[in-house]
């Protein structure tokens, strides 16, 4: 998530309420200290629970179960929204895009990863494309970085996915590549 950030460290997230939106049942932000406040929001919430109880209680973190319309959080209330391949397990990715961005303040930090151009299947029903996250989430943030992995076995068969990050490749992709989209940018103030 450091990587995702583009950050050395979680001093960013210093007394801040940060939010990571499928988080899943291993509270994905406890490797971090520092927040105000730490919030997994996931639609399987209360199922984690029944399968990893004792785990999820002593996360010193707060699990939030959401709909796949909407997220029980204020209007701005967070100022770190994280989402890590995530938004294709939706079944409408504007609709949960739209609540992230609402419980975001304005100037607050999105941080995405996007899994792009992958086949739907039951449990991804969505296929994200670069032209639907241009045209979605773009117009809604100012970009710090956005950076494009080719997937390693396709391109470069010795390098893994995640490596190909780090030497800062800013393509945009087809319509066809299977790749990883990283995305950092500020909710701008006119949404």
């Amino acid at each position: 998530m450091l990587g995702m950030a583009q950050e050395q460290s979680d001093i960013f997230l210093k007394d801040k309420v940060v939010v990571d939106f499928g988080c899943g049942p291993r509270g994905s932000l406890v490797w971090t200290k520092v927040p105000k406040l730490r919030i997994g929001v996931d639609v399987l919430a209360d199922k984690y629970f029944d399968c990893f109880d004792n785990e999820m209680v002593n996360d010193d973190y707060i699990y939030v179960k959401s709909t796949e319309k909407r997220i029980p959080i204020p209007t701005e209330f967070v100022d770190v929204v994280y989402t890590m391949n995530s938004m294709d397990h939706t079944d409408n990715f504007e609709i949960m895009l739209c609540e992230l961005l609402r419980i975001l303040k304005t100037g607050g930090e999105f941080i995405g990863s996007f899994n792009m151009n992958e086949p739907p299947t039951l449990n991804e029903p969505q296929t994200l494309t670069f032209d639907l996250i241009e045209k979605t989430l773009f117009p809604k943030l100012r970009i710090e970085h956005r950076l494009v992995a080719f997937n390693g076995n396709f391109l470069h068969p010795k390098i893994g996915t995640y490596d190909l990050f780090f030497d800062d490749v800013h393509e945009k992709p087809s319509e066809k590549d299977k790749c990883i989209l990283w995305v950092r940018g500020k909710k701008n103030i006119d949404n």
